[in-house]
């Protein structure tokens, strides 16, 4: 048994030291090690890659054994500020509904961050378009209006109605 552990070791060591003549021996070593640092850097993008995939097919089995009804939109069309204020959860009957440069979303399916109890729960009911451009949780940026915004603020609120125009439902526009 020993021999034969012996000899696939050999064998081992042989393919190791061929392929060390083979790539290290001719190849460039700033292209060994180009190479090398690249595959190293897209290990934890591979890694968070497959994590991801694997989380969202647990999610899914979960959505699919829960089955719980989700808060549907009361309407399809405008409302005014004052309307508005009416969808932040509160009432859960309610969709989630967050507005951007006066076009209103529902974001119900992101109740984790937009919920009673989430994070951004102080963007629903109102039109959040000051807030999001500044990136600010403050009260006065909260009612604000978009007229002062830098370029480069309006460039984050442009990014910001982009995203949620692919992630969230237009349920309607913001009128007098």
């Amino acid at each position: 048994a020993r021999s034969r552990r012996r000899g696939s070791m050999d064998k081992a060591g042989q393919v190791w030291e061929a392929w060390q003549e083979l790539v290290i021996g001719r190849a460039d070593p700033i292209v060994v090690m180009t190479t090398s640092m690249l595959a190293i850097a897209a290990v934890p993008v591979v890694l968070t890659w497959l994590s991801m995939r694997r989380h969202k097919k647990r999610e899914g089995k979960k959505e699919d054994e829960e089955a719980k009804p989700e808060a549907k939109p009361s309407h399809h069309g405008n409302l005014t500020k004052e309307e508005l204020k009416e969808y932040t959860g509160k009432d859960s009957s309610k969709p989630l509904l967050v507005a951007i440069n006066g076009k209103i979303y529902d974001v119900t399916s992101g109740s984790d961050f937009y919920g009673p109890e989430g994070p951004y729960n102080l963007f629903t009911g109102i039109d959040a378009s000051r807030a999001l451009a500044k990136m600010s949780f403050k009260p006065e940026d909260l009612a604000g209006g978009t007229d002062d915004l830098s370029q480069s603020e309006k460039d984050i609120l442009f990014d910001w109605e982009q995203k949620f125009k692919m992630k969230y439902k237009y349920v309607g526009d913001v009128v007098p």
